[in-house]
């Protein structure tokens, strides 16, 4: 869960990267004919499912911040 602006920066920069990484994936995908079809399919899905995730806590830590409520409090929760 992200609790800062700097955690969310932080997140936003790594989507960033994800995204920039999965670009490249798809792009050098056809030349890495040593690899099976299946890792490759594997990999992909790994990096479409961090990226999921990431973008899932940055939605989450908008909506928080959108409703007004402190991080500060819903950590102290727990």
């Amino acid at each position: 869960m992200i609790t800062s602006e700097r955690q969310y920066s932080n997140t936003k920069n790594t989507v960033n990267r994800f995204v920039d990484a999965l670009a490249e994936f798809e792009a050098k995908a056809g030349e890495r004919t040593d690899v099976h079809p299946r890792l490759l399919q594997a990999e992909r899905e790994a990096m479409e499912a961090q990226l999921a995730e990431l973008r899932e806590e940055m939605d989450e830590y908008e909506r928080v911040n959108d409703a007004g409520v402190s991080t500060q409090a819903l950590g102290s929760l727990s």
